[in-house]
């Protein structure tokens, strides 16, 4: 959540949101877990509910955060024992990644039979999801922007 702190200001206060954290650059789908993100003294903190698991990204170790133009994805870039990584934390629940399996019993009718395709390719997965991303934008930009802007100046101030 943000808040304007005062009339007339131009900042404004971060406070614990829910997300959904999933760490980029694995070999396989990377799962996206859902907690609540915070800003803590020393580090950016990720609380999972679910199993209690908490993550925490030191400021000195964040290289940036920065928000992803016309999505509501925070994307933050942070090094671990001299390998660099990228997390990023969406502030709507992610789309899926993989298009829905075509179920075997579906026969669609018409001229081409069992040749059309019933379930949307990988393509029109992607341009759905990316709508979708962009639709819900709107509504979190700001809170994403104020999220990125205040982790980065923490991660300046730790280095």
């Amino acid at each position: 959540m943000v808040d304007r702190a005062a009339t007339g200001q131009d900042w404004f206060v971060v406070e614990p949101v829910d997300v959904w954290m999933v760490h980029l650059g694995a070999r396989s789908r990377p799962p996206e877990v859902r907690g609540t993100l915070s800003l803590g003294e020393r580090s950016l903190e990720f609380f999972e509910r679910k199993t209690g698991v908490d993550v925490r990204f030191d400021y000195g170790a964040i290289r940036r955060a920065k928000r992803i133009k016309g999505s509501p994805v925070l994307l933050v870039d942070w090094r671990k024992d001299g390998q660099d990584r990228k997390t990023a934390f969406y502030f709507s629940q992610p789309p899926p990644l993989d298009p829905l399996p075509r179920s075997p019993t579906i026969d669609p009718p018409g001229p081409l039979g069992p040749f059309t395709r019933a379930t949307p390719s990988k393509r029109q997965v992607a341009r759905m999801n990316l709508g979708y991303l962009r639709s819900t934008s709107a509504t979190s930009k700001q809170v994403v922007q104020a999220w990125a802007e205040e982790v980065t100046e923490r991660a300046k101030r730790a280095s």
